[in-house]
């Protein structure tokens, strides 16, 4: 007898191939059978009549690394249809911790999305394998699969120090990475726009990911610049993994800032160069033109200097701020600069932030702000994020529609939300956050495959699943087989909403009508079963 039987459905199995009618039969953890049952006995039988019965999607891109250990439920990620969450990116990670620089490293954290959850942050773990047990011990609602972040193994060594690494500081990065690779991680992050990135050369991360090559592990980058000088950023990206002799994926590709719209043809061009070049070269995107990230990362990078206390401590002392000021107007060679690329402070606009005093600012952009309190654009910042203690997130607007579709369409792009878990309510039902959070893959099937129709939907399935957990190295994932584990998706497809919005954010998606985890009923019928039946997915193991 099945556990259970999926009948009367249309089958989009993920590897791009056209939908086809087929019943589905699900034993434990597996797809244990394909074709007609209809005289084979189950436990449990879903009617999946006019509906698509699909593999559940692997979000390639996102920054859970906290939210699932304050609570498991995973509830935006299921409804978006979401069973699989890929967290570490950008450089911003949990793991390891050293105690010389834990309290570097907490501080840092807190400035990230990553630290607007609001409770303290507690890193009760010194290295990856035991963050990972941590993590297996909460049992999460969908599976995680791990990133070791470069900011984090580079705090563990230096903390906040500029300049490059010595050959002991460069050891103990090697020998946490290659822990933490032990430990199942499936490659190493980079966010060079953030400190302690910025101050990474290409030549220290190029030694750093030597380590990754005998894991077949991948070098993932939110490089040093989306705009202006993003050809720079991406030859640089190219170098190092050609160096290591490893795969190359770019996060959250994107033209971004004025500069630089209308450039897909050079941009794909590169890559597509790249990508004979290197083992690999692959990227990911989200399908919304306003990006987000902590306000800090609109601060010239030298204002980080000696760590989060002497950052706040600069906003405080007259001749800092006119610096700061000065090079936040006019841009420093090779500096990704959000004031520039928003087009100034009317398009930062503060989706999350630390104190109660600091929500009326929610859901604002930051000269509306300033010109309610009679302040220059530049002071209410610098008073803001010394109130909030620098724990302030913002969208910032920057990209093109043309632009972004035309990466998001092409058949490799994978796609990632770049969010954390949330929730509509309770402990992650934080702040303004970006729609992202709730409805990527509903906004992209509602809006660009039903409405729109830029592509269809067997190749956004392909990206959302099979595309990724190939990339990921995932075995047995992504693809409706017959042994293959049963993340699995019934989808009222004429249905799929993404109720999610910039202005009412705090909205699960619709339409995702089951939702199955290693073969556990998450979603029924539309509504949550708090099942917890999602597993660390660690490379290897």
């Amino acid at each position: 007898m099945l556990d259970i039987k999926i009948i009367n459905g249309s089958i989009i199995d993920g590897s791009g191939n056209p939908a086809y009618k087929a019943d589905l039969g699900i034993e434990g953890d597996k797809i244990v059978s394909i074709g007609d049952l209809k005289d084979v006995e189950a436990k449990k039988v879903i009617d999946a009549q006019g509906k698509y019965v699909t593999p559940g999607f692997i979000d390639i891109h996102t920054h859970s690394d906290y939210s699932f250990l304050v609570s498991p439920d995973a509830s935006a990620r299921l409804y978006d249809g979401v069973t699989t969450d890929v967290f570490g990116n950008c450089g911003i990670g949990l793991a390891p911790v050293s105690e010389a620089h834990r309290d570097d490293l907490l501080k840092y954290l807190s400035s990230r999305v990553i630290g607007s959850i609001a409770v303290p942050l507690d890193l009760a773990w010194d290295t990856m394998d035991e963050y990972l047990k941590k993590l297996e011990a909460a049992h999460p609602a969908c599976n995680v699969v791990p990133l070791v972040a470069q900011g984090a193994l580079r705090i563990f060594a230096m903390g906040f120090k500029k300049g490059r690494a010595n050959a002991e500081e460069m050891a103990m990065m090697k020998e946490e990475l290659k822990k933490a690779m032990e430990a199942g991680c499936v490659g190493m992050s980079s966010g060079l726009i953030y400190i302690p990135g910025d101050y990474t050369s290409g030549d220290e991360l190029a030694e750093l990911c030597e380590v990754l090559e005998p894991y077949n592990g991948y070098y993932v980058t939110h490089m040093r610049n989306e705009g202006t000088t993003i050809w720079e950023a991406i030859d640089e990206a190219i170098a190092i993994c050609k160096h290591a002799n490893i795969r190359l994926h770019i996060s959250h590709l994107k033209l971004f800032g004025s500069d630089v719209w209308g450039q897909t043809d050079r941009l794909f061009g590169k890559l597509d160069a790249a990508k004979q070049e290197l083992k690999d070269c692959v990227y990911d995107c989200y399908p919304y033109i306003a990006g987000a990230s902590g306000l800090c990362a609109a601060l010239p990078p030298w204002v980080f200097e000696g760590g989060m206390e002497k950052m706040l401590e600069r906003l405080t002392i007259e001749e800092e701020k006119a610096k700061i000021r000065h090079d936040m107007e006019n841009g420093i060679p090779g500096w990704q600069n959000f004031y520039r690329v928003a087009g100034g402070f009317k398009g930062l606009i503060v989706t999350a932030v630390d104190t109660k005093e600091g929500e009326k600012a929610l859901g604002r952009n930051l000269q509306e702000l300033a010109d309610e309190a009679g302040m220059d654009g530049f002071d209410w910042m610098f008073q803001f994020l010394i109130q909030e203690r620098g724990r302030v997130q913002v969208l910032v607007e920057g990209m093109r529609e043309e632009d972004m579709l035309a990466i998001l369409t092409r058949p490799e792009t994978m796609v990632g939300s770049d969010s954390m878990s949330m929730a509509e309510t309770g402990i992650l039902g934080v702040g303004n956050p970006h729609p992202r959070a709730f409805a990527t893959h509903s906004h992209i099937i509602r809006q660009y495959v039903r409405e729109e129709k830029k592509m269809p939907l067997e190749l956004a399935i392909r990206k959302f699943s099979a595309l990724a957990a190939q990339h990921l190295g995932l075995e047995k994932r992504g693809e409706i087989k017959e042994g293959y584990y049963a993340d699995v998706l019934v989808m009222d497809y004429e249905n799929v909403k993404d109720n999610s919005t910039y202005m009412q954010p705090k909205q699960y998606s619709s339409g995702f009508d089951t939702v199955i985890v290693n073969g556990a009923v998450a979603i029924d019928n539309g509504v949550e079963c708090k099942s917890y039946s999602g597993r660390v997915l660690r490379h290897g193991k």
